[in-house]
């Protein structure tokens, strides 16, 4: 399947989009306390150093190419796929940048073009296939029903979920559809709207 490479906003024009961070950094509090300490209180008595879950991060994302986040368990590549998608603000940053074609990313922008496909797949189980992938087109896609179904084809085809479009999701039911597939579903969904960028957290998983 070819990666699209569309913003919906650029009329069908091609759009490349380079994303990259800067000496990232990400803390998380390791004690709960942390969360609500007021300075006033006395001290630091009970405070726990916080604990990075990212540090120092440099990473280069280019149009047109297939980028690969690799680690074991707990290195932080949800965590940097969750702020690279504006899931956590860089606000909430500790240190760092994230840019997107050599300037701060401007989250609710970049979410207009971009997709993000989560860890979990967040499926309606008594929906079928072409019914989910319909539900988000609907959402998500200027026009009518007849263009959002033309859109869910096209894309069940390129899926390869043309077979099970009847069928309904059913996590963990004989009847449903298979954890491979269910995987390409929650893809799917987040493909509907041609994106110029896609972000897949474990995306070989099922």
């Amino acid at each position: 399947m070819e990666l699209p490479v569309k913003s919906p906003d650029s009329g069908g024009r091609k759009y490349p989009y380079r994303l990259e961070t800067r000496d990232l950094s990400y803390k998380l509090s390791t004690k709960f306390e942390d969360y609500f300490r007021c300075d006033f209180c006395g001290g630091n008595e009970g405070r726990a150093a916080a604990k990075f879950i990212l540090k120092g991060v440099n990473c280069e994302a280019r149009p047109g190419q297939v980028t690969a986040i690799a680690g074991p368990s707990g290195a932080g590549k949800t965590t940097l796929l969750d702020i690279l998608a504006g899931k956590i603000p860089p606000c909430e940053v500790s240190s760092g940048e994230v840019l997107v074609n050599g300037k701060p990313i401007n989250v609710k922008v970049f979410r207009r073009v971009s997709g993000y496909v989560t860890q979990d797949d967040a499926l309606f189980p008594l929906l079928t296939v072409e019914e989910t992938l319909m539900y988000s087109a609907l959402l998500r896609l200027p026009g009518g029903r007849k263009e959002a179904g033309s859109r869910v084809k096209e894309l069940m085809k390129e899926l390869g979920l043309e077979h099970v479009a009847g069928s309904r999701i059913r996590e963990g039911s004989n009847n449903g559809i298979s954890g491979g597939e269910r995987r390409r579903v929650s893809i799917g969904v987040d493909l509907v709207h041609d994106p110029a960028v896609i972000l897949i957290d474990e995306p070989t998983s099922g």
